[in-house]
Order: C-alpha cells, then sequence, then structure tokens
C-alpha cells in the first residue's frame, strides 16, 4: 500500500520479473495533477514495475506548491508526468505545473506531457500554454482521438501532427497510439516507428516507454522495445 499525506504519496517498491526490472526499478518518476486523471493512472503502472513514484495531488488539503521544495522533490528524476489537461483547468493548477517544469528543466529531469482528454477544461488555453513551454518537453504521448483535436487548434492534417511537434516543437518523443486498433506511430530522432503494439491502452504503453527509454539510448530497437511494438 501507498503511505499517503493528504496530497503527497510516495512509493519505492522492489520488483524482479525478468526483463523489466534493469529499466523500472532504476527509474524515478514525479508527477503532479488531480485525482482521476491519466496521470495518476500511469504512476500505479509505473509503480507496479517497481518505479520509484512521487504523487502530488494538487486538489488535495494542504497542498501549497509555494512550500513544496521542488528541489528535492526532483532531485535524480527521470521524468515529470503532466496532462495537458492541467494548463486549461484552475490558475492555482496551471501555476503549481508551471512551477514544477522549470525546476525539473534545472535538476535534469525530462517532462513527459500526456495529450488527456479531459472534458472539463479549457482546450485553447491548455495547448497554448503547453505551446509556450513545448521546448521543455522532452516527451508527448496522446491517442488519436488527442492527434485530432491539436490538428484542429493547429489548422495542420491529423498525419502532420507528431511531426510538427518532432521536428517545429524540439520533442524527442512523439508517441500516438489507437487505442482500439493498437496501431503506434512513434516520431523520434532518428526516424519513425510504426507497427502494433502489445500494450492495450494510452495509459499503459506510456508507463512502459517512460520505464523503457532511460535505458534504450533512444535507438530505434529501444524506441520499439519500449512501446511494445
Amino acid at each position: 500500500m501507498l503511505e499517503s499525506s493528504s496530497w503527497v504519496s510516495e512509493a519505492r517498491w522492489p520488483y524482479s520479473d525478468g526483463g523489466l526490472e534493469l529499466r523500472a526499478s532504476h527509474i524515478k518518476v514525479v508527477s503532479l495533477g488531480l485525482e482521476g486523471g491519466i496521470a495518476r493512472d500511469i504512476i500505479e503502472d509505473l509503480e507496479s514495475m517497481g518505479a520509484s513514484c512521487t504523487w502530488m495531488d494538487v486538489g488535495g488539503s494542504g497542498f501549497d506548491r509555494t512550500v513544496v521544495d521542488w528541489r528535492s522533490v526532483l532531485s535524480g528524476a527521470h521524468w515529470l508526468i503532466l496532462e495537458m489537461s492541467s494548463f486549461g483547468k484552475e490558475e492555482s493548477l496551471a501555476s503549481a505545473v508551471g512551477a514544477a517544469m522549470v525546476f525539473a528543466e534545472l535538476e535534469g529531469a525530462k517532462t513527459a506531457l500526456v495529450v488527456d482528454e479531459e472534458t472539463m477544461m479549457d482546450y485553447e488555453k491548455a495547448w497554448g500554454s503547453v505551446v509556450e513551454r513545448i521546448r521543455q518537453i522532452g516527451f508527448v504521448s496522446m491517442s488519436v482521438g488527442g492527434r485530432a483535436k491539436i490538428a484542429s487548434m493547429e489548422n495542420v492534417n491529423h498525419s502532420e501532427v507528431g511531426e510538427l511537434l518532432r521536428l517545429r516543437g524540439l520533442v524527442s518523443v512523439v508517441a500516438i497510439m489507437d487505442e482500439q486498433s493498437r496501431l503506434m506511430e512513434i516520431h523520434h530522432n532518428l526516424g519513425i516507428e510504426t507497427g502494433s503494439t502489445t500494450i492495450e491502452n494510452l495509459k499503459s504503453m506510456t508507463a512502459s516507454m517512460l520505464a523503457g527509454l532511460p535505458s534504450s539510448n533512444y535507438s530505434s530497437e529501444g524506441v520499439r522495445y519500449s512501446a511494445g511494438i
């Protein structure tokens, strides 16, 4: 069970199960957002793999971003996991994730952004805030539905979204998943990977990639393996 206060929980679970232990058990991730979002689900998947995870519930009682020791929280972290919807809701949440991104960059942690399809958010505001910070983001994952929303806001064809983020936004890895067919399209520094994944949904695929990428050298084979292709 997780040890938790009203707004923060942390787990460091040992893990040994063949191929993944050298990856997941050496990964440290931090995430913040609201309970019920996909980021929390990704954290749970990573915890089950043995990763060292810290979750901050911004909606929890007692959370105050001004007293969080961001340097300590993010020290040694590989990833800061955020949801796009965090930028399109209340200002306190947007401010908290913005502050976390600044310190993540200072501490050498990569920001991983999930383009969630939360209905209760201002999409234009959220995407505008993401674009302003796009050079601070190292990984983006989305469903084909999320890709369609971005394509609409950017006035581009759906097929152009991955290249847009990879080449113009300089995002290192952009992973797009069709959850019904399980087809993947991944844009990265060495090219584009496509294929069918063995992973069933966006949150588990994102967790798998975040667990595998740090030890993959971001090679084409490593990217494919981390995505279950």
